[in-house]
């Protein structure tokens, strides 16, 4: 079997932060069968998945785990072995598997975990539907007395066996990347429509892969790791990445003024924003930075306060007119013609913050195919 093996689903892991009382909480999966579903960006003939316990305080033991769609379900081992024990602080990746998919397929991963499960390591807010029952239900197609969660649990991965052959692109961002109000398993997210954007003009081997947590700030503390602090995690250890879109700096400024903290400067934010793109062009990867979308009018605290207007403007006036790096106006093609400070209606999801499924569209439309043609910077070794 191949040695190569390239990333065909990725989702960005966080820990449990009852802090924030807007994002669905971790259920308890102890004695549980848990069923969930990720869409691949790339097939293959054999898979192996990655499973996170990287917050877990104690082990993470999984008594068993499937994969597959349709009829054809097959058994993940680790090691030879149904049983998984994934210490805390660390991930655990399967012996592969034969198992044949191709682009755009659905993959269903079942684990059933027969003793406790600790606190977990996961997505919040997932926009794809789970669902977890009783007992060791591994083996049926369907789950008795099952209840539906909308967070993604332990599934940081699936790696197929086809090497990369066209633009492997990460989406690093926040809920607006991560897709938050777009419509649940209808693959609605801006990621989503731009995978679809870019094989309708001919670049049917182009993957978009979605690393964006709901929450998430540039370099201080939000909801899950900083986009800094997890760049190696989510960008950098897909080897096989060639661009990597960074939208970020709406929730530093929001969530700093929701706690009485004044919104950081706009020279701040672009200094972030412009260390990961020089980040990623080191380890040869092309950076598209990304305008912040506006929120005017946004319902939640603090985005109102004064000066973020102000802030949010100086930062995509910087970034519109810097040389150094491609961007995507993210805020132009979603901002309201008659007044730029607020959303579109007909793209805003209704909280004047998060794009809805056409604003997730439009946000892809933003961005141009040809910056895919664009060739990657001479690699040096990633250092993560």
């Amino acid at each position: 079997m191949t040695d190569v093996w390239t990333t065909a689903y990725l989702a960005a892991l966080a820990d449990v932060d009852a802090g924030f009382a807007f994002v669905p909480q971790p259920r308890d999966l102890s004695g549980c069968t848990v069923r969930q579903a990720v869409r691949l960006r790339r097939g293959g003939t054999a898979i192996r998945l990655v499973l996170s316990n990287e917050y877990g305080r104690t082990p993470l033991v999984i008594d068993g785990v499937t994969a597959g769609g349709g009829t054809s379900v097959v058994p993940v081992l680790r090691d030879g072995h149904g049983r998984w024990e994934i210490p805390p602080g660390q991930t655990a990746t399967s012996d592969p598997v034969s198992l044949t998919t191709t682009a755009g397929d659905e993959l269903v991963i079942s684990c059933y975990v027969a003793g406790r499960a600790p606190e977990a390591t996961y997505l919040h807010s997932a926009q794809r539907t789970g669902e977890d029952a009783p007992g060791d239900q591994l083996g049926r197609a369907q789950l008795t007395g099952a209840t539906p969660f909308p967070s993604l649990h332990w599934i940081t991965r699936v790696l197929v066996d086809t090497p990369a052959s066209g633009p492997v692109i990460v989406a690093l961002g926040d809920s607006i990347t991560r897709g938050d109000c777009t419509t649940a398993d209808l693959d609605q997210r801006y990621p989503d429509h731009l995978q679809r954007r870019l094989h309708a003009a001919g670049a049917g081997d182009a993957v978009v892969l979605n690393a964006g947590i709901g929450g998430n700030r540039l370099t201080r503390p939000g909801y899950g790791p900083s986009m800094t602090s997890r760049f190696a995690r989510d960008v950098l250890a897909v080897t096989e990445a060639t661009h990597v879109i960074i939208m970020g700096g709406v929730n530093d400024i929001g969530m700093a003024a929701a706690a009485g903290q004044r919104p950081p400067a706009a020279e701040d934010i672009l200094q972030d924003l412009l260390a990961l793109a020089s980040r990623a062009h080191r380890h040869g990867i092309v950076p598209i930075l990304g305008t912040i979308t506006p929120f005017g009018g946004c319902v939640y605290e603090g985005f109102q306060a004064d000066g973020t207007e102000e802030v949010r403007q100086a930062v995509n006036h910087a970034l519109r007119t810097q040389r150094d790096w491609l961007f995507a106006d993210f805020a132009a093609k979603v901002g309201a013609a008659g007044d730029p400070t607020r959303m579109d209606p007909a793209f805003d999801s209704g909280d004047g913050l998060h794009p809805g499924d056409a604003g997730a569209q439009a946000l892809a439309e933003a961005i141009d195919p040809a910056m895919f043609t664009v060739g990657p910077p001479p690699r040096q070794a990633r250092a993560l």
